[in-house]
């Protein structure tokens, strides 16, 4: 890192400037940012010794917190570069008296906690994955972000929370989920994947990078078998890069309920694409770099040998301390996707 960089932190809580008051008292920030799954999270961790943590500034569950990452002297001009972590509910507190410490858990989910906890029995009918998160979204005060096809789902039951349920139902039809700045954010994968590699890495841009390369969800197509909700009778497709019988196809055997051909398609094209993604993966410890967030895609150049090639961020997490700062990846291989 060039001499005179910094990474600070500037906080609010519950819409009041903190960084006053955290100056003497923070020690470390993570900030977790996801691309689908899960929410981000924010954890921030004081010292305590005065004990004001337990008393005068006692925070409440459900408060919001919102925070940016601010980059010191970081452009090639010595200009300042922001990340915006979005905004929190705290939803955990914990105070340990030896030695005297505080730590906040945040998550980006909603405040109201029946979002993830409430069991809600449903039946949806001829609407359409849109029309569903719409729907939920408005039960939060959250905005929708929907960049995905219109995919119109007949009938189908819901028996548990809505978080559960909505990830699920983006995860059988390839989309994927996830909550930033107050809202729900819905995208397409596949096409987020054929987007450009906003920088090409080489090893001198890591402090320590590992791969797992395996076997293990390289398919090239879905035999899907299904039934229509309101028959016995089995149906089965094929959907994949290649014919079924050729030469070094692998196939992955899947049993759905569908109403349509055309969904059983998207639902076997899904399962494939999805157990690809874990087929090369990397993680690694970068020298830091605020442009490469969950979402976007990174190049590793030659010198990977047969590992180099384009790859998809699914994972980010910055910590933010006294000695430093750290910005750790997870990312998946881009692989050649089945098409439904």
């Amino acid at each position: 890192m060039e001499s005179g960089r910094k990474v600070t932190q500037t906080l609010t809580f519950s819409g009041k400037k903190v960084d006053v008051i955290l100056k003497n008292y923070i020690e470390t920030l993570t900030y977790t940012d996801v691309a689908s799954g899960s929410s981000d999270t924010l954890s921030i961790s004081l010292q305590n010794i005065d004990g004001n943590w337990l008393t005068k500034w006692y925070p409440k569950k459900g408060n919001t917190v919102s925070g940016k990452l601010i980059f010191k002297r970081w452009g090639a001009d010595g200009a300042d570069k922001r990340l915006n972590c979005g905004t929190f509910t705290m939803d955990d507190i914990k105070m340990k008296l030896s030695p005297k410490t505080a730590d906040f858990s945040c998550v980006s989910a909603p405040a109201k906690e029946s979002f993830k906890t409430r069991e809600r029995d449903k039946t949806w009918e001829k609407i359409t994955i849109q029309g569903i998160a719409t729907e939920i979204c408005g039960r939060y005060g959250l905005k929708l972000k929907y960049s995905g096809p219109s995919i119109m789902i007949d009938k189908l039951e819901q028996s548990n929370n809505d978080s559960s349920f909505l990830s699920k139902l983006c995860e059988d039809y390839g989309l994927a989920m996830k909550i930033y700045r107050r809202k729900i954010v819905i995208y397409d994968i596949v096409k987020m994947e054929k987007k450009k590699a906003i920088a090409t890495l080489s090893l001198k841009h890591f402090e320590d990078i590992s791969f797992t390369d395996g076997i293990y969800g390289t398919y090239t197509g879905a035999r899907v078998s299904y039934k229509k909700a309101d028959s016995d009778d089995e149906i089965s497709i094929f959907v994949g890069t290649k014919g079924e019988n050729a030469k070094g196809s692998r196939v992955l055997k899947v049993n759905e309920t569908c109403s349509s051909e055309a969904e059983a398609r998207i639902k076997g094209a899904a399962s494939v694409n999805r157990s690809n993604m874990k087929a090369t993966t990397m993680s690694a410890t970068m020298f830091p770099n605020p442009k490469i967030c969950a979402g976007v895609c990174i190049r590793l150049g030659e010198e990977f040998g047969k590992l180099s090639g384009k790859y998809f961020v699914d994972k980010v997490t910055w910590d933010v301390g006294n000695s430093g700062t750290s910005q750790k990846i997870e990312a998946h291989k881009v692989k050649k996707k089945v098409i439904a």
